[in-house]
C-alpha cells in the first residue's frame, strides 16, 4: 500500500530525468511514458536498424509556468511559416484552461524541451501532436489544482480554473502563485480529454502568435543571430557536379581586408572572415581548378529518369490491370507526362552558427530535423550528444531544404578549428548550385476503356530518383516509412474505385542529390494523375465532375468525404454556370494522408501566357484547429502551386545547374495572385495535415483549364503555350 500511495510522488531530481513541466522553477514532471510520446519513441527505436532517427536527448520539460502568469511552451516541432506555434497554442490553452494571449511559444533545444525524435513535415505536425500535448496540458492543470487543493485543504474537485486563476469558496489563486508555493506534486493518471463540442478556442479564428516580431524585423532567423567575438565563414563548393578540387591557389583570398583566415583541410576549404561581405569578397578570389568527372547535360538527365530504367517497385496491385492493358497495348489509351528538377529557392539561405569550447558545443540552426544534426555534429566533434546544444530558430521558408546536416557540421568543425563562435552561410548561388533537389519525374498511364465508355484498367509506371534516401538512413528509412513514401512513388497509386488498376515506380539515381519538396512526390504524381483522369473524361465525353464522383463513390467513409469535397467544390466554383468568354476552366483533387483537397481553377491566355484568374479550393483536413492558419496555409500552397506549374525548372548544362540565382529561376509574383476562395470542410473530428495537400491539383487543374480554353493539351511542367 505504502507503494502505491507514494507511486505518483516524485522530487525535483527526478523529475528532471522523467520529463517535466517548470512551474516558476519548479519541476513537475508528466511522465511521458503515460501517453503516447515515449510509446511512439520506443516503437520506432525497436524499428530501426540504426538510432538515427530518435533523438537520444531526454525531453526535460514541456511547460514553464512564468511569475507574471504566462505560460511557455517548448514546441518539438520547428515554426517556419506554417503556423504550428498558434495551433500548439490554441490545443495547450484548451485543457490549460488560459487564454491563448496567455501561452507563448518557443522552440524546443537539445537541452530544453521535448526534443523532436525525426522532422518537422509531411503535413503531420498538428496531427502528430493533437492528443500528446493536450494530455500533457491536461496533466499538469491536474497537478496545480491537486496543489492548491492541498494548501487550501480542499477537495481539488471542487476547484475552478479561469484564464489561469484557481478558485475555491472565498480561497483564489493563480497558476504562478501555487507553483512558487510547491516543491513536492503529485503525478496524476492522464485525465479526462475535452470532447470537441466542449472546445473554447480550437475552431475559431486566431491570428499567428509569431506575427508580430516578423513584422517588426526582430532577429529571429537562424541567420540572424550573433555571438560575442562571432565570424563569418563561406566554404568552397564546386561550381561543378561532383567536381573535385585539382588545384588550389589561396593567397588573394588570404590577402583579402577582413580575413582571419583561409582553411584548408581535407574535403573542406573555406574562409574565414570579420564579416559576410569581406568572406564573399575573399571567396571569389580563390583560384581553383576543378577535375569535372563528366559534362552532364539536361538530355543525360532525362534518359536517365525515364520509365524501363532501375528497379521496379509495385506500389499498387489491384486485379489484372497490366495484363488487360497488355492483351492488346495499341488499343489501350496512353499519355505521357514529365516534371522536371526544382529548387526550394526559400527567401533564407542557409547557415549555422556553432560554438565549440573543449567538451561542448552549442549550435543555432533553422532546422527541420533538429535531432538528426545535433547527432551528426556531436559525431563529427567525437562529442556525446548530450555535450551539443542545439538551438532551434525560426526558418525564412524550408519546404523539405532544412532538412540536411552538412553546414551544421562544417560550421562546428571549423569552429574548432579557429577557437571562436562562427557563423557559416552559403550564398545564393549556393542554394541553386550545390544544394538538394526535387527530381525530374517521367510519368506514362496507360488505361483499357470499354465500349461503354467505362473505365476498365489504369497502369501507372513512374520514374524518379528517390527523395527521403538523402535525408534519412538508406535502409533505415526504407523499413521503417516503405518504398511508397520513401520515393517519389508516395502518390503514384490511384485513388479512384477501378477495379484493376497498378503502379509501378521506377527507381532511378541522379548524380546529384535529391530530396523532399513540399508534398514530397504528390505534386508530380497528382499533375502526372489527374491530368490523364482529365483527358480520359474527355476521351469517354464525361464531365470531369462526375465521372471522378462515380469512381470515388463507395461504402468507406473517405468515400463520403471525396464526394462531398466535389460537391461541394461542384457549386461555390460555379462550374455549371456559362463560362466567360476566353476563359478556361480546369479541376483536379487529391488525397495526401487523409486530407482531400481539390481545385477549380479559371485561366485565360494573353499572348501565349497563361493568366490564372480564378481558384476555388475545397479542403477537408478533418477538425479545424485554426480555420484562419488553414485558409492561410491553403493560399500558399496555391502561389507555390502556380509558381511551379508556370515558372520553375532547374535545367543542366555543361555540368552544372544552369541556374544561380533568381534572376534564372523565376517565381511566381504579386502579378500573378488570383482571386482565391477557401472553402474548409469537415470531414473527421481529427486534425489532418494542411501544409501540403492544397498545393497538389494546381498544376492538373491549370493544365485541363488551359486545354479547355485552347484544345491544347500540355503534358510537362512548367506549362507552356506552343
Amino acid at each position: 500500500m505504502e507503494k502505491q500511495k507514494n507511486e505518483g510522488k516524485s522530487s525535483r531530481r527526478k523529475f528532471l530525468q522523467t520529463g517535466a513541466i517548470i512551474l516558476g522553477g519548479t519541476i513537475v514532471a508528466t511522465y511521458l511514458g503515460r501517453g503516447p510520446l515515449r510509446r511512439f519513441a520506443a516503437e520506432t527505436a525497436e524499428s530501426l536498424d540504426t538510432p538515427l532517427l530518435v533523438s537520444t536527448y531526454k525531453p526535460d520539460f514541456w511547460f514553464e509556468v512564468l511569475t507574471d502568469n504566462t505560460i511557455l511552451l517548448k514546441s518539438p516541432k520547428v515554426e517556419m511559416g506554417q503556423g504550428i506555434f498558434t495551433g500548439l497554442a490554441m490545443l495547450a490553452a484548451e485543457e490549460l484552461e488560459v487564454s491563448v494571449s496567455q501561452i507563448r511559444v518557443e522552440h524546443a533545444g537539445s537541452s530544453n524541451g521535448p526534443m523532436d525524435l525525426t522532422l518537422t513535415g509531411g503535413s503531420s505536425s498538428t496531427s502528430s501532436l493533437y492528443v500528446p500535448i493536450r494530455e500533457v496540458a491536461a496533466t499538469m492543470r491536474e497537478m496545480l489544482k491537486n496543489a492548491a487543493g492541498k494548501y487550501w485543504n480542499v477537495q481539488p474537485g471542487s476547484i475552478n480554473v479561469k484564464e489561469g486563476i484557481l478558485t475555491s469558496g472565498k480561497n483564489s489563486m493563480s497558476y504562478a502563485e501555487i507553483s512558487a508555493l510547491t516543491k513536492d506534486w503529485d503525478v496524476p493518471d492522464t485525465p479526462a480529454l475535452k470532447s470537441v463540442s466542449d472546445f473554447k478556442y480550437v475552431g475559431t479564428n486566431v491570428k499567428r502568435i509569431d506575427l508580430i516580431p516578423k513584422v517588426m524585423g526582430k532577429p529571429i532567423f537562424g541567420i540572424d543571430y550573433t555571438f560575442p567575438d562571432m565570424v563569418y565563414a563561406l566554404i568552397l563548393q564546386s561550381p561543378y557536379i561532383n567536381g573535385t578540387i585539382k588545384s588550389l591557389d589561396t593567397k588573394k583570398a588570404a590577402e583579402s581586408a577582413g580575413v582571419i583566415k583561409v582553411i584548408e583541410e581535407k574535403d573542406l576549404v573555406a574562409v574565414v572572415a570579420k564579416t559576410r561581405y569581406a568572406a564573399e569578397m575573399a571567396l571569389r578570389l580563390i583560384e581553383a581548378d576543378w577535375d569535372i568527372p563528366r559534362k552532364w547535360q539536361q538530355a543525360d538527365f532525362e534518359q536517365i529518369v525515364k520509365v524501363g530504367n532501375g528497379n521496379a517497385v509495385h506500389i499498387q496491385d489491384d486485379g489484372s490491370a497490366e495484363s488487360l492493358i497488355n492483351e492488346n497495348p495499341g488499343s489501350a489509351f496512353r499519355q505521357e507526362y514529365r516534371t522536371p528538377m526544382a529548387a526550394h529557392a526559400q527567401m533564407e539561405p542557409n547557415g549555422t552558427v556553432a560554438w565549440v569550447e573543449k567538451d561542448s558545443a552549442k549550435i543555432v540552426i533553422g532546422t527541420q530535423m533538429p535531432g538528426m544534426v545535433a547527432r551528426a555534429v556531436a559525431k563529427a566533434l567525437d562529442l556525446d550528444p548530450e555535450q551539443v546544444n542545439l538551438q532551434v530558430a525560426y526558418s525564412g521558408g524550408g519546404f523539405g531544404r532544412r532538412g540536411m546536416v552538412n553546414n551544421a557540421v562544417h560550421a562546428a568543425i571549423i569552429s574548432k578549428l579557429i577557437g571562436k563562435p562562427v557563423h557559416v552561410f552559403n550564398t545564393r548561388e549556393q542554394e541553386f548550385q550545390n544544394a538538394v533537389y526535387r527530381p525530374n519525374t517521367h510519368h506514362v498511364l496507360e488505361a483499357k476503356i470499354g465500349q461503354g465508355g467505362e473505365i476498365e484498367a489504369i497502369v501507372h509506371n513512374q520514374a524518379t530518383p528517390d527523395t527521403l534516401v538523402e535525408a534519412f538512413a538508406g535502409s533505415t528509412a526504407l523499413s521503417l516509412l516503405g518504398a511508397d513514401f520513401l520515393s517519389s512513388g508516395h502518390g503514384a497509386g490511384l485513388i479512384y474505385n477501378i477495379k484493376n488498376r497498378a503502379a509501378i515506380v521506377w527507381q532511378n539515381k541522379l548524380p546529384v542529390r535529391t530530396g523532399i519538396w513540399r508534398s514530397v512526390g504528390m505534386y508530380p504524381n497528382t499533375f502526372a494523375v489527374e491530368s490523364f483522369m482529365n483527358e480520359l473524361a474527355v476521351k469517354t465525353g464525361k464531365d470531369p465532375f462526375e465521372m471522378r464522383i462515380v469512381l470515388l463513390k463507395g461504402t468507406e467513409k473517405v468515400n463520403e468525404r471525396y464526394v462531398h469535397v466535389l460537391e461541394t467544390l461542384r457549386e461555390r466554383s460555379g462550374w455549371d454556370s456559362p463560362k466567360p468568354p476566353g476563359k478556361g476552366r480546369g479541376l483536379a483533387i487529391c488525397n495526401d494522408r487523409k486530407t482531400i483537397a481539390a481545385a477549380v481553377i479559371e485561366v485565360q491566355v494573353i499572348d501565349k501566357r497563361i493568366k490564372i484568374i480564378k481558384v476555388t479550393n475545397v479542403i477537408d483536413a478533418g477538425l479545424s484547429i485554426n480555420p484562419e492558419g488553414i485558409r492561410q496555409q491553403v493560399e500558399g500552397c496555391v502561389m507555390m502551386g502556380i509558381s511551379s506549374a508556370l515558372y520553375e525548372e532547374l535545367t543542366v548544362k555543361d555540368g552544372q545547374i544552369a541556374a544561380s540565382n533568381y534572376h534564372e529561376y523565376p517565381l511566381a509574383t504579386l502579378a500573378d495572385t488570383p482571386q482565391i476562395e477557401v472553402i474548409i470542410l469537415q470531414g473527421t473530428d481529427q486534425p489532418l495535415g494542411v501544409g501540403e495537400p492544397p498545393i497538389e491539383p494546381i498544376a492538373p487543374a491549370i493544365a485541363a483549364a488551359v486545354f479547355d480554353l485552347t484544345g491544347q493539351n500540355l503534358r510537362s511542367l512548367p506549362l507552356r503555350i506552343l
